[in-house]
């Protein structure tokens, strides 16, 4: 009887330590994080919506970033771990590309985007996706991690979804969205957005993802129109 337990336990422990192992390397989408950084001093953990700004080239002094941090189920950072930002096509979407881009990424027609960064010793994957304009629909922005030699999109797990992509490039000249410039015809835009109250509230000028248009977003637009407003060369809105 007691050999019989002493072989139940070793079993059960056994079968603990297969499942750690088993699951030692997958993506876990709960332990996972995702932040906006801004600037040094500022960053947006997990947001609600994707921010993009139009950049042409590497811009290290006043860098935004989509920041993503894998781990696996038992809090583990996974290294050389495939993200995936794929940015789906949906109805009324406008969106301004930049010619330009920081990282790896594939053109899946239709207007779709799929950029894809490697974690580094830290389990981080950094973006500094360029573009202009806004976008909302269910889905728009889905965001995939893989297993250490994955590179498969279809075979890797979702961390995380998004519904809507703002920028501080809004509109363009005559009033079309988003000219790959961020200057004063934007500042109008979200003059009227913020003053207008929750009634005028709009999801294209809540860089912080919190719901609502306020003093918080301003900050963030003022210190990117002060920068010059990353100008990018761009064909024009491919949504």
């Amino acid at each position: 009887m007691a050999r019989f337990a002493r072989v139940s336990l070793l079993l059960v422990g056994m079968g603990l330590l297969l499942g750690t192992v088993a699951f030692a390397n997958v993506p876990d989408p709960v332990n996972s994080q995702v932040r906006l950084q801004f600037n040094a001093t500022l960053s947006i953990p997990e947001p609600n919506a994707i921010v993009v700004v139009p950049i042409n080239g590497p811009a290290p002094q006043a860098r935004r970033e989509l920041e993503v941090t894998v781990k696996d189920a038992a809090g583990n950072l996974i290294n050389n771990s495939t993200v995936f930002v794929n940015f789906t096509k949906a109805v009324n979407d406008t969106l301004c590309w930049c010619n330009t881009q920081n990282q790896a990424n594939t053109t899946l027609g239709d207007g779709r985007r799929e950029f894809h960064v490697n974690t580094n010793v830290s389990g981080l994957a950094e973006f500094q996706i360029s573009a202009g304009g806004c976008a909302e629909g269910s889905g728009i922005v889905v965001i995939k991690a893989g297993a250490p030699g994955n590179t498969d999109p279809n075979a890797a797990i979702q961390i995380r979804v998004y519904d809507t992509i703002a920028s501080m490039d809004n509109v363009g000249p005559a009033l079309t969205l988003c000219d790959g410039s961020v200057n004063t015809a934007d500042f109008q835009r979200y003059g009227a957005s913020q003053l207008g109250g929750a009634g005028a509230y709009s999801t294209c000028h809540d860089y912080t993802g919190d719901g609502a248009v306020n003093t918080a977003d301003f900050q963030l637009y003022g210190t990117h129109q002060l920068r010059g407003g990353y100008p990018c060369a761009h064909t024009g809105p491919k949504w």
